[in-house]
């Protein structure tokens, strides 16, 4: 039974193929161009056959040529002329498609950050493994991690961090949601498939509407404001994974939504790494232990090796005095910089660099601070001239 099930498919898959390529072949054959081509060959024929007239023809044959060379002439003229046009038409109905769908387009990008950043940075702070980013080719993982959220008791959640978590996760502006709805159903797809506007292909994979008004149902017991907490919390979930699945569905019939999800998921992503490494890395036990392991190897290796650990020092002392000293410059801090100056190595060339940076001009400003500069590096101050970004090697 599953052999055959599996031959049944193939064979429809097959027929769904062939079915798909003859549309294209039928789109692309124009009976005007079958015209022109009768015509053409005809043309040519009669061309070819004149050259075997006899000289007693002469006046048959130059008209046959005439006719025949006017035929051709006017035959790639018409075909050129209508090249043109069926461009500027493909450009106008592209230009009026982008017109028509970017309202949606746009609603569509506003709503997946705030949802796919929502979704990911509560796996994070949850420690879930890995991310979810759109468009996906199985939706089966992603469900199954909604199904898990929508049987959380959310009113048995005691820890405070759980709940804050569980909040910012449905943190999502209602608007979005009605917009995306509003722009959906406001689109008149008949008529743009028959206006050739969209493919017949696009208008099979928009024109079910199942999805779309499973989302508006749970959009209006939201919005009615009249639940449950726990079942509020739970029909906030579900919105949240129909319209997911929907932001998926899109993605496979538009490149325009998709380029603009790749965007938003690289800087998201990275986001998400961020507030991985400092909020939860850190504070695991894993982060704690691979500190104490740093620790217990450069504690045995300066065992091992005594002569080292002034040197260690003196380089901790340097680099404590360069914070030190950036933190002046860029809070204003003069006094903090005076102090500091007797300390400074003048073979530290890393300390004089930023003090001649451009931002450190004004702390340099003071006499004090300008005489021990030229004491300390035997030259005038002088503010570094930055290079333009095309001097840059």
């Amino acid at each position: 039974m599953m052999m055959e099930n599996r031959h049944m498919k193939k064979i429809r898959k097959v027929i769904k193929f062939l079915s798909k390529k003859l549309n294209i072949l039928q789109e692309k054959v124009n009976m005007l161009y079958v015209a022109i081509s009768i015509l053409v060959v005809v043309a040519i024929g009669a061309l070819i056959g004149s050259c075997w007239m006899p000289e007693s023809y002469n006046d048959v044959k130059n008209i046959v040529v005439g006719l025949s060379t006017g035929i051709i002439t006017s035959a790639l003229v018409t075909v050129y002329i209508e090249n043109i046009n069926a461009r500027m038409d493909k450009k106008r109905k592209v230009r009026y498609k982008q017109m028509l769908l970017n309202p949606l387009y746009m609603s569509i990008d506003r709503l997946y950050k705030r949802l796919i950043l929502n979704i990911n940075e509560y796996r994070v702070r949850e420690e879930y493994v890995g991310y979810y980013f759109l468009p996906i080719k199985e939706t089966k993982e992603i469900s199954e991690f909604f199904d898990s959220l929508r049987n959380i008791d959310f009113e048995k959640i005691e820890d405070e961090k759980k709940d804050k978590n569980f909040k910012n996760l449905m943190d999502i502006p209602m608007i979005y949601y009605n917009e995306i709805l509003s722009q959906y159903k406001g689109i008149p797809f008949e008529s743009l498939v028959l206006d050739n506007i969209i493919s017949q292909e696009e208008y099979e994979a928009m024109k079910h509407f199942d999805i779309v008004n499973e989302c508006a149902r749970l959009f209006e017991l939201v919005s009615r404001g009249q639940m449950e907490r726990q079942d509020e919390y739970r029909t906030k979930i579900q919105l949240m994974h129909g319209m997911t699945i929907f932001i998926n569905r899109m993605m496979r019939i538009f490149d325009q939504i998709v380029k603009s999800a790749k965007i938003d998921n690289e800087w998201i992503k990275n986001y998400l790494d961020d507030i991985w490494y400092h909020e939860v890395y850190v504070n695991s036990e894993e982060y704690v232990e691979r500190c104490m392991e740093e620790m217990e190897s450069r504690a045995q290796y300066y065992d091992e090796h005594p002569e080292l650990i002034d040197a260690y020092e003196e380089d901790e002392e340097e680099d404590q005095l360069y914070k030190k000293i950036n933190t002046a410059i860029w809070s204003c801090d003069v006094e903090t910089i005076k102090k500091c100056f007797p300390k400074i190595d003048k073979n530290n060339k890393g300390i004089q660099s930023m003090l001649t940076w451009k931002l450190a001009k004004d702390v340099m400003k003071d006499k004090q601070l300008r005489r021990m500069y030229y004491e300390k590096y035997g030259e005038k101050y002088k503010v570094k001239k930055e290079k333009r970004w095309w001097e840059r090697g």
